[in-house]
C-alpha cells in the first residue's frame, strides 16, 4: 500500500474524531442553556486538558519503536498497556482530589457539585488514556483500516451519545454518563484489536529505555495541550461558566493540521539529509515551495471564513451563543501562520529543543497576557472580557512564529525577507479578498439563509481564487496544476 494511501485512510479516522467534536459540542449547545453548557464545558476542558501528560508520550514513542523491533513485539505491548492502565487511574485521582482547588478559583463551582459531574466523567478519561496507544499500535503494525474503523466507530458512538441527549432532554450529568459509556465501548473494541496484534504477558524489564525516550515525547505533547487550553482554563477561572461555554464554542482552530501532517513527513527525512550534507540553500528552498503550496489552500480559506464568519456561526451555534462570534474572528487570525511549517527544518536539523522552547514560552506569555487582559477587561469594559484570552492567545502565537522564522532564518544563513515568499503571499492574499468580499456580496443580495449562502459563497470563491489566476498568470497556472499532481498521483511505495 502506497503511502499517500496509508495517510489518506489515518487521515480519514482523525477527521472523524474532528468533527465528532464539532458535533457533539453543536448538538448540546442546542439541549442546554449558556449556564448548563459551560459547566459541562469546564468538566470536559479540565479532563482533555491533563490526557497528553498521563500519555506519557507512549503513542508517539510506539511509532518509532515497533517497527524497529523485531523480537518481544508483544511484551512490549503488553507492557504499555499495562503502564497506561495505571497512569489513567492517576488521572482520575489527580482530578478528583484537585476538583476543590478549581471550585476555589470559580465560585460557580462548589467542590460537590463539580465532583458530582467529574464522577460521571472520570470513566471517559480513564478509556483516552488506558487506551490512547492503541491507534498508534494499529498504524505501526499496518493495520491501518483497523485505526480508521476504530476512530469511526469512535465517532459515531460519541455523535450518538449527543443526539440522545438532545432528543431526549437529558441533564449533563447523564449525558456524561452516555459519553463515558461510549468510551467504555471504544475501549473494549479497541483492547479486542489490540489483542490481535500479537499481545502477551507484561514484564519489568526493557521497559525503562522506552519510557525515559517516551517521556520527552509526553512533556512536549503535554505542554502543547497545555498551552491550546491555557486561555480556556483563565475564563473558567476568572470568569463564570457561562460565559466559558461561549468561549469554547467560538475558539475553534480550523482544522488544517491533516495536511500540514502529510507535509511534516515528507519533509523531516528530506530536510534531515540535506543538512547533514550542509546544503542549506536548498532547504530554504524547499520551505519556500512549502509556503507557496500551502498559501494556496489556508489564504483563501481564511479570507472566506472571515468574511462569512457570522454565517458559519450562526448555522453551527443558536443565537444563545453569538458572542461566539467574536471569539471565533480572533481564532481565525492565527490561520495565515499556517501557511509555513516550522518542526520540520527544527527536527530536520536536530534543533528540536528550540520548537520545545519556543512552545514553552508560547504558554508563559499566552497564560500572563490573558489573566492581565481578563483582570483588566472585566472592570473597565466588561463587554469585551471574554475577548481578552482570545487576542492573548493570537498575540502569542504571532510572537512565538516570528522567533522560531528568526531562528530558521538564521539557521538556513538566509536574511527573513529572502526565506519567506512575501510578494505571493501579498498576491495570493489580494485574490483572495476580492473573491471573499465579491462571493460575500453576491450571496448576501439573492440569499436569504446562512447555508446556501456559504455553499455559493464557497463556489464563488474557489472559482474566483484559483480560476482567475490560473487563466491570467502562467506561473500561477502551472503551481496549481503541481499542486493538483501531487496530490493525485500514485506512489509505489
Amino acid at each position: 500500500m502506497g503511502l499517500s494511501r496509508r495517510a489518506a485512510i489515518v487521515a480519514s479516522g482523525r477527521i472523524a474524531t474532528t468533527a465528532s467534536i464539532l458535533v457533539v459540542n453543536a448538538l448540546l449547545a442546542r439541549a442546554w442553556s449558556p449556564e448548563l453548557f459551560g459547566t459541562f464545558s469546564a468538566i470536559w476542558i479540565l479532563g482533555n486538558t491533563l490526557v497528553p501528560f498521563f500519555l506519557l508520550g507512549i503513542p508517539g514513542a510506539l511509532l518509532y519503536a515497533l517497527p524497529r523491533q523485531t523480537t518481544n513485539t508483544g511484551t512490549l505491548l503488553a507492557q504499555t498497556t499495562t503502564v497506561l492502565g495505571l497512569s489513567a487511574l492517576v488521572l482520575c485521582a489527580v482530578l478528583w482530589i484537585g476538583a476543590p482547588v478549581i471550585s476555589q478559583a470559580n465560585h460557580g463551582l462548589t467542590a460537590d457539585y463539580l465532583r458530582g459531574f467529574l464522577l460521571a466523567f472520570l470513566p471517559y478519561v480513564f478509556c483516552l488514556v488506558a487506551g490512547g496507544h492503541i491507534e498508534s499500535i494499529l498504524v505501526a503494525t499496518g493495520r491501518h483500516f483497523w485505526q480508521a474503523g476504530l476512530s469511526w466507530l469512535g465517532a459515531a458512538i460519541l455523535m450518538g451519545s449527543a443526539a440522545a441527549a438532545y432528543q431526549m432532554g437529558w441533564s449533563v450529568q447523564q449525558t456524561l454518563i452516555a459519553l463515558s459509556a461510549a468510551a467504555v465501548l471504544r475501549l473494549i473494541v479497541a483492547y479486542v484489536l489490540l489483542t490481535r496484534t500479537g499481545l502477551s504477558r507484561p514484564r519489568v524489564d526493557g521497559l525503562g529505555d522506552f519510557l525515559r525516550y517516551a517521556v520527552t515525547i509526553g512533556a512536549s505533547e503535554g505542554i502543547g495541550s497545555v498551552s491550546r487550553s491555557v486561555d480556556r482554563l483563565v475564563v473558567l477561572v476568572l470568569l463564570d461558566p457561562s460565559q466559558l461555554g461561549i468561549y469554547h464554542l467560538g475558539a475553534i482552530e480550523v482544522p488544517v493540521s491533516l495536511v500540514l501532517a502529510s507535509l511534516v513527513t515528507v519533509m523531516v527525512p528530506e530536510v534531515s539529509r540535506l543538512m547533514a550534507a550542509a546544503q542549506t540553500e536548498q532547504v530554504a528552498d524547499l520551505f519556500r515551495v512549502a509556503v507557496v503550496r500551502l498559501s494556496w489552500l489556508i489564504l483563501p480559506l481564511f479570507f472566506f471564513l472571515y468574511v462569512f464568519a457570522a454565517d458559519v456561526m450562526a448555522l453551527y451555534l443558536p443565537p444563545e451563543y453569538a458572542d461566539s462570534e467574536g471569539v471565533f474572528r480572533c481564532f481565525l487570525l492565527m490561520l495565515p501562520l499556517r501557511c509555513a511549517i516550522y518542526n520540520p527544518i527544527l527536527v530536520g536539523s536536530g534543533r528540536a529543543s528550540w520548537a520545545l522552547l519556543g512552545a514553552l514560552g508560547d504558554l508563559l506569555l499566552n497564560a500572563s497576557v490573558s489573566v492581565l487582559l481578563v483582570l483588566w477587561l472585566r472592570d473597565a469594559h466588561p463587554s469585551w472580557a471574554l475577548l481578552g484570552p482570545a487576542m492573548a492567545t493570537v498575540g502569542a502565537t504571532y510572537v512565538q512564529v516570528t522567533v522560531l522564522l528568526l531562528a530558521m532564518a538564521h539557521l538556513l544563513q538566509r536574511s527573513l525577507w529572502r526565506l519567506v515568499p512575501w510578494g505571493h503571499l501579498l498576491r495570493v492574499s489580494i485574490f483572495a479578498v476580492a473573491a471573499a468580499l465579491v462571493a460575500f456580496w453576491m450571496t448576501m443580495m439573492i440569499l436569504d439563509s446562512p447555508g446556501p449562502r456559504l455553499l455559493l459563497g464557497a463556489l464563488l470563491m474557489a472559482a474566483g481564487v484559483w480560476g482567475i489566476p490560473a487563466l491570467v498568470a502562467g506561473g500561477d497556472r502551472r503551481e496549481l496544476a503541481a499542486i493538483l499532481r501531487a496530490i493525485w498521483r500514485r506512489e509505489s511505495t
